[in-house]
């Protein structure tokens, strides 16, 4: 496989790939994006993704957005150019700009894919986190490219000794810096409702209808990080990880209450993205 780029009409290997400083992703992170994951040239859920990147679009003003049907010609061009095989591709939508201005001035939509490698896990992982304010602005439903509390949420977490940072405000857990949190306790699974505060998961989604097919009743609302410190799973999904267990918190050790379902779990959303990319 080959790391390959697009960015408006324009092929390129990876690190060929060049992008003005009229795309207003550069100064001011004026961009959203979508991530999906695929495997032997076949996207897993790409209009799942390609419709929340599009919404996401509209929410932060940018017109004349490509239709879902070029993107897909585009995208299907970029994968056979890369001769994908395991692989994560990276969809972004810009604004452009004649000059750095905060006003936007021009209405041209950059388009910008690329097309790298994956690992995709083939076991659940386990993994250690810690708790941090939830200090983001109030755009969190939108996959914006503006990454910075993100990055240093991460930073913060490995400093720590752990892999994932959980927010947190005013005692409810919103989401992850980069994924979905949610937790099981007995036989019901709470996920935080669609707001402004969260990124509505497209793997959450999966997650809830898996959990349904097993019996487990799902539940919308805000979860304390007490009751999280205390539920029987910590569930954590993702599009390139699908779904991991959360092992500690703040290092203290969770209960893992019923691992051997988490497996099942995560055995199903394997099988589920294996079917769809054969």
């Amino acid at each position: 496989m080959i790391d390959y780029a697009f960015y408006n009409g324009v092929f390129t290997p990876y690190d060929a790939c060049c992008v003005p400083i009229s795309d207003r992703s550069i100064f001011f992170g004026e961009a959203v994006y979508d991530v999906i994951l695929g495997r032997g040239g076949k996207p897993y859920q790409q209009e799942e993704h390609l419709s929340r990147l599009l919404c996401n679009a509209e929410k932060i003003g940018l017109t004349d957005i490509p239709s879902r049907e070029s993107l897909a010609e585009c995208i299907e061009e970029l994968l056979s150019v890369a001769e994908a095989d395991d692989f994560v591709l990276y969809a972004q939508l810009s604004s452009n700009g004649k000059r750095r201005s905060h006003v936007r001035t021009d209405g041209d939509v950059n388009v910008l894919l690329t097309v790298t490698e994956a690992q995709i896990p083939e076991e659940l992982l386990l993994t250690d986190a810690i708790t941090l304010p939830d200090l983001r602005h109030g755009y969190c439903n939108v996959k914006t490219t503006a990454l910075l509390p993100a990055v240093l949420s991460l930073t913060e977490a490995e400093r720590c000794g752990a892999e994932i940072a959980i927010f947190e405000k005013d005692g409810y857990i919103t989401e992850c810096s980069h994924a979905n949190v949610s937790i099981i306790i007995g036989n019901t699974l709470l996920t935080h409702p669609r707001d402004s505060s969260v990124l509505p998961g497209i793997s959450e989604d999966n997650l809830i209808g898996i959990c349904k097919d097993r019996g487990i009743s799902h539940e919308t609302r805000a979860f304390t990080v007490n009751e999280a410190l205390n539920a029987d799973l910590v569930l954590i999904t993702s599009t390139t990880k699908l779904v991991r267990v959360c092992r500690s918190i703040g290092g203290k050790a969770l209960r893992l209450g019923n691992i051997g379902l988490a497996r099942g779990i995560f055995g199903d959303m394997r099988r589920d993205f294996l079917d769809k990319t054969q």
